[in-house]
Parts: C-alpha cells; sequence; structure tokens
C-alpha cells in the first residue's frame, strides 16, 4: 500500500507498507511525475518500515518506470529511504554506487523527519 506524505513541493514522500503491488504505482508514478512537472529536481522520500514486500507484477511496473527515467536521473537529486531491514539498506547502498547522479541515504524508524530535512535539503545546496 502506497499513502502519500506531507512534504515540500520539491518532494515526493511516500509511506510504503505491506504489499506493494501493480497497481500501487497508479498513485506512486502520478505523483513523482506532477513534482517533476514543476520542478527540474525533485528529492524523494520512502519510508519503508512497514513493507513486506512486491508482487511481480509491482516488480516490473517498477523497473519499466525506472527504465523509462534512464535519460533523466539528474532530475532525482536526492533519495531518502527509511527502513529497518538490512536487504533494503544493502540495496540502497548499491544503488547509491550505482547512479552516481542522485545522491541516496538511509534512515531507520523514527527517523523520518530527520529523512525529509536531508532530502528536502538540497535547495538550500543550489
Amino acid at each position: 500500500m502506497i499513502e502519500t506524505l506531507p512534504a515540500p513541493e520539491y518532494v515526493a514522500a511516500f509511506r510504503i507498507s505491506g504489499t506493494l503491488r501493480r497497481e500501487d504505482y497508479d498513485v506512486l508514478i502520478p505523483a513523482i511525475e506532477e513534482k517533476l512537472s514543476y520542478s527540474e529536481r525533485i528529492g524523494v522520500l520512502a519510508d519503508m518500515t512497514e513493507f513486506d514486500h512486491m508482487t511481480p507484477g509491482a516488480l516490473l511496473r517498477d523497473l519499466s518506470y525506472a527504465m523509462s527515467k534512464l535519460g533523466e536521473y539528474h532530475r532525482f537529486k536526492r533519495a531518502a529511504v527509511i527502513a529497518d531491514k538490512r536487504w533494503i539498506e544493502t540495496t540502497t547502498k548499491l544503488a547509491d554506487k550505482l547512479l552516481p547522479q542522485v545522491e541516496m541515504r538511509v534512515f531507520h524508524r523514527g527517523e523520518l523527519e530527520e529523512a525529509m530535512r536531508w532530502v528536502a535539503g538540497f535547495r538550500s545546496n543550489l
């Protein structure tokens, strides 16, 4: 399930819980695209502390969207992931190395405010 979280106009923030399904991307993708429509660069925050897993359909939709954005990764300035599961932390750290144009950082349960400050903070560096 996807819940959109309150955030600055240039940050797409979500709480992802339970099982992520293909149709959840009907919320996630338009929310990101809306932010991109009026901000050249955005931050993305995903609170995944209650995330369990994703269906194969969700994985395919995720990969398809990621591939469609290959030439636009420079527009995703920062990504904050809040998670307590080691595999999510490891995946985020690996993605940080593979996508040097996107700063990625892992936060833990209870650090939502800190994560939001960090992900939105790139605007002060412009």
